[in-house]
């Protein structure tokens, strides 16, 4: 008997013992789940400000596209950090009850405060903080500035978007490392480059605003930074940077820009001379033009700095049946620095080009092959070439895209925009174009059209095999700046990096 009364004893021992360890994985099991809880609205939190910070560059960057109209439409800063009037920021309060103001976004002791400038500032030399003349007046997001119709930005918890231009060494890492600090950055169409990398006439250009002019395209447009700080109501805090810039119009070298040799043959006019800007002011007893020079009323008007022909290989010297003409001296240039990225080229225009495999073309392009086309129609050519900037809203504009190699045969070809050709073409027979005829491989123009060929824009020949390109037959190409693609005022510029900023 007692024997069974100990074991009861012991028994009810064990169970209390059980209780508290079954008691205690339950404590830890609550204790998990609340970290687990706690761990996900962390994240929660910190995607949500990750989210409003990005809707503040989206937003700040599709307000700065060139065709909207005030007061939708911002225009960026265009001096350079550390002087007068070079940082702006939009601010986006959550309601009234919520002050973002310049006051908080220069203390550090604010929640808002732009910690980031500072950063910037001190890696280019310059003291901080900047004087209060380095700020714009600040830009609202707010419903008000747009009227009713227009977003409210307040519930997406970003507070503000600093704009400014982009320096060499301002953030990491920097364009050039061999470019002192300070540089303007520009955009070439193809990636960013140093202002100070940029000559025009034999001196570095002095800010990335020059691009609509110059002796050695590709053309540049300035980049901008924009900087959010996005803040939740639980205190999370993210800043993202992106950077930006609108595509530059094309501006090619010459009439024709070839990366490799240029062999010459037949009876051949290359001209230089801008038919945008310039007009003819001389002609022999043939009517042929002598001279060029400015339009009547347009004295200093003529861009004479084009080459007829520019080249990354070597240029056949013309013979008495060949016309090649420019403001250069020579007018042709060879053995040059080759500007273009073919890749970026073809990639760029295209994106939103009509493909001639489809309608109403339905090319067979098989195997990079679009054989022999006869009387093609790419665009709908104006009765003059252009002396007045066309863009892709000019009736009869169009942008072609051949996915290979291609023949056009016949005297009804013609075209008006941009024509993109994958690989090599082979114009035989007359042919008319205005605008820009990119060619990833080899140009070739082989005569034997009773009408000719005339080209008014320019052409950018890259190099796909060992074959030269030739300029032959009956052949006239003009530059014509007006005829050559422009900034789409219509798009918001272009993202060019994206990144996540720890402060």
């Amino acid at each position: 008997m007692l024997h069974n009364r100990e074991q009861k004893g012991a028994a009810l021992i064990l169970c209390l013992l059980t209780l508290m360890l079954l008691s205690g994985l339950a404590f830890s099991v609550l204790y998990l789940t609340d970290s687990e809880t706690m761990v996900n609205n962390n994240y929660r939190s910190s995607q949500q400000a990750y989210e409003g910070a990005l809707a503040g560059l989206q937003n700040v960057r599709e307000r700065m596209t060139p065709g909207n109209a005030a007061p939708r439409l911002l225009v960026g800063p265009t001096a350079m950090p550390g002087n007068a009037d070079s940082i702006m920021y939009v601010v986006n309060p959550h309601d009234s009850g919520d002050t973002v103001n310049l006051a908080g976004i220069t203390s550090p002791s604010s929640p808002y405060y732009d910690a980031e400038i500072q950063k910037e500032l001190l890696s280019q030399g310059m003291s901080f903080p900047p004087a209060g003349s380095n700020y714009t007046a600040l830009q609202p997001e707010d419903p008000v500035s747009f009227g009713s119709a227009g977003p409210n930005m307040g519930l997406l918890n970003y507070k503000w978007v600093r704009v400014n231009l982009k320096a060499n060494k301002a953030t990491s890492p920097s364009t050039n490392g061999s470019i002192a600090a300070g540089s303007p950055v520009c955009y070439n169409g193809a990636g960013e480059i140093t202002a100070a990398e940029i000559n025009v006439n034999g001196a570095p250009i002095t800010d990335c605003f020059q691009g609509t002019g110059g002796s050695n395209p590709p053309n540049w447009t300035p980049v901008y930074e924009l900087t959010s700080l996005a803040v939740t109501p639980s205190g999370a805090t993210r800043m993202l940077q992106m950077e930006v810039a609108q595509d530059p119009p094309i501006l090619t070298n010459g009439a024709v820009d070839s990366q490799d040799n240029v062999h010459l043959n037949g009876n051949l006019t290359v001209n230089g001379y801008d038919y945008c800007s310039c007009a003819c002011t001389a002609t022999d007893s043939k009517g042929t033009c002598t001279a060029w020079g400015d339009p009547p009323g347009r004295p200093g008007s003529c861009d004479k700095s084009k080459y007829a022909i520019y080249s990354s290989g070597t240029v056949d010297p013309p013979n008495s049946a060949e016309t090649i003409v420019s403001g250069r001296t020579p007018p042709y240039a060879e053995n040059q620095p080759w500007p273009w990225n073919m890749d970026d080229l073809v990639s760029r225009y295209s994106a939103d080009a009509i493909d001639v495999t489809t309608a109403p073309y339905n090319w067979n392009c098989s195997g990079g092959d679009c054989g022999t086309q006869s009387n093609a129609s790419l665009g709908t050519q104006p009765s003059t070439p252009p002396t007045a900037p066309v863009d892709k809203s000019t009736p009869g504009y169009q942008v072609t895209y051949v996915p290979g190699n291609v023949r056009l045969s016949g005297n009804g070809s013609q075209g008006f925009g941009i024509l993109v050709v994958d690989g090599n073409l082979d114009i035989h027979g007359g042919f008319s174009f205005d605008g820009l005829i990119v060619v990833r491989g080899v140009i070739s123009f082989t005569g034997g059209g009773s009408d000719g060929v005339n080209v008014y824009g320019g052409i950018i020949a890259g190099q796909q095999s060992l074959v030269d390109t030739v300029l032959g037959g009956s052949v006239n190409i003009s530059y014509d700046q007006c005829a050559l693609p422009q900034s789409d005022k219509t798009q918001p510029p272009r993202m060019l990096s994206l990144r996540d900023i720890n402060f």
